[in-house]
């Protein structure tokens, strides 16, 4: 999208389970590469929740569902997402306060439209 409208102002968001499947280090490094800061925000609510309810579908009356153990979708503890900024040149930052996020969201595109770097907010949510 950046690319395409490099005068935008791009600000994807998606969950922690699509941020890892979504080989984010080579998305952080074309947007450094080619100088196309984008703005991350990550919904971190530490599980798999796509694979939680596909199961919840798949088997309604299964093991899972009876005992509400959910393997292979917790994803706690859960990696410091907004770290990966630091190896990229971006902005990274943790958010857990509810109160915070607001703040994170404009120090993150501060980082994007005043300073032209990419930023990576890891916005903790309640698990589900």
């Amino acid at each position: 999208m950046k690319l395409a409208a490099p005068e935008k102002t791009v600000i994807a968001t998606l969950g922690e389970g699509a941020y890892m499947f979504g080989c984010p280090t080579a998305a952080h490094f074309v947007s450094r590469a080619y100088q196309l800061p984008v703005l991350f925000v990550i919904f971190n609510n530490q599980c798999w929740n796509a694979v939680k309810r596909a199961t919840k579908g798949v088997y309604p009356n299964g093991w899972a569902a009876k005992t509400d153990t959910w393997p292979l979708t917790d994803l706690m503890p859960s990696p410091s997402f907004e770290r990966m900024a630091a190896v990229h040149g971006a902005y990274g930052e943790l958010v857990e306060d509810p109160a915070e996020v607001l703040p994170a969201l404009r120090r993150g595109l501060k980082a994007v439209c005043q300073e032209k770097r990419q930023a990576i907010l890891n916005i903790v949510c309640k698990h589900p």
